[in-house]
């Protein structure tokens, strides 16, 4: 019989973003060129996201170009640092979205990975590629567009005060995958997070992934039935009891998950 584990509760801030539920998202697809960010923390300026420009068919199948961000900082008004971003390179890209949220790219010079995708919005998309696919390197492993290449809301700010134990959770995979995964895979805990993204699955379950700071999808729980997490609103902070299922493409994997209300 699983251990029940239940972790200290505590407040922390983090938002994420309805998503509808996942179909090839066929048409263009732009990543923003140009932007000027506030933090040396943001993806973009520390170089885990990349630019992709992409045309997707409506059998998923998609090519394009990919680039990289090129950042210059400099020191603004009142002495606020500020780094102008901008994309720079024209390689070829091609790949395909599969359903329930997989796909696989081929990046040229980089090479090929899987990816997990999402639509936060009607006019967004976002791809991730698995932090390690490189290696050790964290870098080019994640992109974010839109229709008409606009930039996108801002990032969420890392959480401040007490730390939730949803994302502590997640943070201990981040300091030792393998130890961790030894410790919990097939436990069931109680946890605290914040709702981010909610989609709504085809066997009648939904999926919920719970941020951490600039991490959108920290972990990702599933449950049976959408009308249990009915009433949860995005942003909320709620309790649940999950079963510890795996880690991988950077983030915590928990099934069979109920609220705790």
């Amino acid at each position: 019989m699983a251990r029940l584990i239940v972790f200290t509760l505590s407040i922390a801030t983090a938002t994420g973003a309805l998503a509808r539920p996942q179909t090839a998202p066929a048409g263009n697809w732009q990543s923003v060129r140009n932007e000027t960010y506030t933090s040396p923390l943001h993806p973009v300026v520390g170089g885990a996201e990349f630019y992709l420009t992409i045309d997707v068919a409506s059998d998923g199948t998609f090519r394009g170009q990919w680039g990289e961000y090129m950042c210059v900082p400099s020191i603004g008004a009142f002495g606020v640092s500020t780094f102008r971003c901008s994309a720079a390179g024209n390689r070829r890209v091609s790949g395909k979205f599969s359903p329930a949220g997989q796909g696989t790219i081929e990046l040229e010079k980089l090479g090929g990975s899987a990816f997990r995708w999402s639509t936060p919005s009607i006019n967004e998309l976002a791809i991730d590629l698995p932090r390690n696919w490189q290696g050790s390197q964290e870098t080019f492993h994640r992109a974010r567009m839109t229709r008409d290449g606009k930039p996108l809301p801002p990032s969420p700010k890392p959480d401040e005060g007490p730390l939730l134990s949803a994302p502590a959770l997640y943070r201990e995979f981040l300091k030792d995958e393998q130890g961790t995964l030894a410790r919990y895979k097939g436990q069931t805990l109680v946890l605290e997070g914040r709702r981010g993204t909610l989609i709504q699955m085809s066997d009648g379950g939904a999926a919920i992934h719970v941020p951490d700071g600039y991490q959108p999808r920290a972990l990702v729980l599933l449950f049976r039935r959408l009308s249990d997490v009915n009433g949860i609103g995005e942003g909320t902070q709620f309790r649940f009891r999950c079963r510890v299922d795996d880690w991988d493409y950077q983030y915590v994997h928990l099934d069979e998950c109920t609220v705790v209300r």
